[in-house]
């Protein structure tokens, strides 16, 4: 069994963080749902890591745009705006509306990580002989 090429390996890695951040920062909203509210702001600082880890992701993957195609391109940038937005609405206070595009991010992550995982590097075209 073969390794996957390097420029896989740090996709695929990328992906992986990014989705154990956005999981990670569910289960401290989650906590703080139950009698300690003290979870939600762990949950409020760890917004700040999140936002990093997804923005630097997106970085990598604008980085290796050649490897990773047009699609997890777009992935990795929304998935890195929606973070953005959480904090914009937890702010300004508007609770549902945050939940609803922290469970969008999720699943944009999600997607960002399967897709990364199935991905192929395209075909180098070869020189004429």
């Amino acid at each position: 069994m073969r390794l996957p090429s390097l420029h896989l390996l740090v996709l695929r890695s990328t992906a992986t963080l990014v989705l154990s951040a956005l999981i990670a920062q569910v289960g401290w909203a989650a906590a703080g749902l139950g009698d300690d509210r003290s979870y939600l702001g762990v949950h409020g600082w760890f917004a700040w890591a999140v936002v990093a880890i997804c923005l630097l992701s997106a970085v990598v993957y604008v980085v290796l745009r050649r490897s990773a195609g047009p699609v997890l391109v777009s992935l990795a940038v929304v998935t890195a705006v929606l973070p953005l937005v959480q904090v914009g609405l937890a702010q300004a206070e508007l609770i549902s509306l945050h939940i609803f595009v922290g469970v969008l991010t999720v699943m944009v992550g999600t997607a960002l990580t399967s897709w990364t995982y199935r991905h192929q590097l395209p075909e180098r075209t070869q020189a004429p002989r």
